[in-house]
């Protein structure tokens, strides 16, 4: 090994110490669980904000509905429903049921820019949608899209929504209002 390698190497063995130092067991272990853990809720309510478009785009409704808590509250375009089998209510009236077998091959829901704060038990985040649906030639076009304020509730051990308003922003269309 040449000796020009030697500081470089030195550094990275200098750097690689003190992170070693700062995961020593005492109090920073309890603070680098409570990251882990907060990551962690993170991870799995990036994965149920994700799985609410494509229930949604499935129009699998009561996988939809079982992602809010039992008083979870939707509101949007439909108005405000209140717990799992309101909210499927509410979208099988305004959307219908699908038909047997129904496969979903003309829309779909981006979900983006997720930012999630997590203080224990809950959780609120915000995030942006795109609908995409078929033109007319067949290619993806962008249909509508909106934002969507989440508070969230860790409920028998699985993050749950306890409310979701929903805002559309393209084409704009004014917030609902409360209770309505």
């Amino acid at each position: 090994m040449t000796s020009a390698r030697w500081p470089g190497l030195l550094a990275c063995a200098a750097l690689f110490g003190v992170t070693l130092a700062s995961a020593t067991p005492g109090a920073s272990t309890s603070a680098l669980e409570q990251r882990l853990r907060d990551l962690e809720a993170k991870d799995d309510i990036r994965r149920l904000l994700v799985d609410y478009g494509e229930y949604l785009d499935a129009q699998d409704y009561p996988r939809y509905a079982a992602l809010f808590a039992k008083d979870g509250v939707w509101t949007g375009g439909f108005g405000t429903a209140k717990g799992p089998a309101a909210i499927q209510t509410m979208l099988e009236k305004n959307m219908g049921k699908p038909a047997p077998g129904f496969i979903n091959k003309t829309k779909f829901h981006l979900m983006t820019t997720m930012v999630i704060d997590v203080s224990g038990d809950t959780a609120r985040a915000r995030s942006r949608y795109m609908v995409m649906i078929a033109g007319a030639d067949g290619r993806p076009v962008t249909s509508h899209a909106g934002r969507y304020l989440d508070e969230l509730v860790r409920e028998n051990g699985a993050w749950k929504i306890r409310s979701r308003a929903t805002y559309g922003t393209i084409p704009y269309r004014e917030p609902p209002a409360p209770g309505g």
